[in-house]
């Protein structure tokens, strides 16, 4: 009988769409490479197609994690689990063996022999357990087939989250599943293709939805610095929040995300305008003004007593409220301070809300460069 030819196109349809894509009506969207991102309407998951014959050397075809052609492997059985686990961080998974035409009888021996570690239940670390950046990610995209990369675990790639080794890996699924050791797997029967993403070769929900499954789940401060976080990072938009708010009303986390995003909408200082009042009331005070907008020791600064070697900066959403702007708030401030300046912080809040308290914080510095 004639060999039948490789496919050449092969599409993968998330299973979270609804069965008009998941029937074929969709773009497919081609494999990305490491470290890029990629809106996806499918992210690979490692399931296995049928072998053919006739492509590639009688090549076997391989679904890899992030990618959604099938990748094609040929040579002896070591060779093909190299190739798999070389797209993987080193991770396989048993039904990929299966796919690349590996038996269950050899895959066990190359367990028992120590080549296959076990990792989690049908998912192998391939030669050694030696620490791997997204290792522990992938090995659990892997235990979970059709699953996505979520909630904090998502907000960690995204990088609006602190990166911490020994949180357990989240992942949201289409069909109930139990959680392993290590990961805890969350149920959500409705996923847009548009919240769909692929990071670093890894399946995983958009920004907007990562916050908002944060938000059911976080605490209202944790979800505002992750918010205020995914924003400065440009990340995500407000419109797009509304966006993925109006996608999922029922959400447990809409409530908590809707006020957030409202609160950024209502109307407040500037930055320009906190930085007016603030001398209007360093001038009703009756203390000397401030040079304004200076460049000094490598930075834009606020508000600049030269004389006395005074500085004040304005603080104010979004410029100063991230972790990322903390720090570079304070390699500021340590520069100012190396120097010999001595380097002072208020919030816009306190500029509006509390003039008497900040008119006397101006003086007392200035008072104590005199003396």
């Amino acid at each position: 009988r004639a060999p039948r030819p490789a496919p050449s196109n092969v599409t993968i349809v998330c299973q979270f769409a609804p069965p008009a894509m998941r029937r074929g009506i969709v773009d497919p969207v081609s494999a990305t490479s490491a470290g890029k991102t990629s809106t996806a309407p499918r992210a690979a998951q490692g399931s296995a197609p049928q072998p053919t014959h006739g492509g590639v050397n009688d090549a076997h075809l391989v679904r890899v994690l992030g990618v959604v052609e099938v990748f094609p492997v040929t040579g002896t059985p070591q060779e093909r689990v190299a190739a798999i686990a070389a797209r993987q961080r080193g991770r396989v998974a048993r039904r990929q063996l299966v796919a690349a035409g590996i038996s269950g009888r050899r895959i066990d021996r190359m367990v028992a022999s120590g080549y296959l570690i076990t990792v989690h239940r049908g998912v192998y670390a391939v030669g050694h357990l030696a620490s791997v950046g997204l290792g522990r990610e992938t090995a659990a995209l892997l235990a979970c087939d059709g699953s996505v990369l979520s909630h904090g675990t998502a907000g960690r790639l995204w990088q609006f989250l602190p990166g911490l080794a020994d949180q357990p890996i989240e992942l949201t699924v289409a069909r109930p599943r139990r959680s392993r050791d290590g990961i805890i797997v969350h149920r959500s029967s409705v996923l847009a293709p548009l919240d769909l993403r692929i990071r670093s070769l890894l399946p995983l929900t958009s920004p907007g939805r990562t916050l908002l499954d944060m938000a059911a789940e976080a605490t209202t401060r944790e979800t505002e610095r992750a918010l205020d976080e995914a924003l400065t990072l440009r990340l995500v938009t407000i419109p797009e929040l509304r966006a993925a708010l109006r996608r999922y009303p029922g959400h447990h986390g809409s409530g908590a995300l809707a006020a957030l995003v409202d609160h950024r909408m209502r109307p407040g200082l500037t930055r320009s305008e906190a930085e007016t009042l603030f001398l209007e009331i360093v001038r009703a005070a009756g203390l000397p003004l401030p040079q304004t907008d200076v460049r000094l020791c490598g930075y834009q600064i606020d508000c600049l007593w030269r004389r006395q070697r005074v500085v004040f900066e304005i603080d104010g959403y979004p410029y100063h409220s991230t972790k990322t702007a903390f720090e570079r708030d304070g390699r500021k401030d340590a520069a100012l301070k190396g120097a010999g300046l001595d380097a002072n912080r208020v919030s816009a809040q306190q500029v509006q809300r509390e003039p008497l308290a900040v008119a006397a914080f101006v003086a007392a510095r200035l008072a104590r460069a005199r003396a």
